[in-house]
């Protein structure tokens, strides 16, 4: 998978999720720990920190 995507398999995997997860954010009917566990994060501080370092923001701020 890395010589496709460039990416390690756990980084790739992670930016799927995030994009699911900003999807779902979009959407509005969810709160963020709801999305967290959606997304496939086991923890919403784990996923906190990976949605802000991917985006620049935290999931509330979009």
């Amino acid at each position: 998978l890395k010589a496709l995507t460039g990416q390690p398999i756990t980084d790739f995997v992670r930016s799927i999720r995030l994009q699911k997860a900003l999807e779902l954010i979009r959407e509005g009917e969810l709160n963020v720990s709801e999305i967290a566990y959606q997304a496939g994060f086991s923890s919403v501080s784990h996923f906190s920190r990976s949605f802000k370092k991917a985006y620049g923001k935290s999931p509330s701020e979009v």
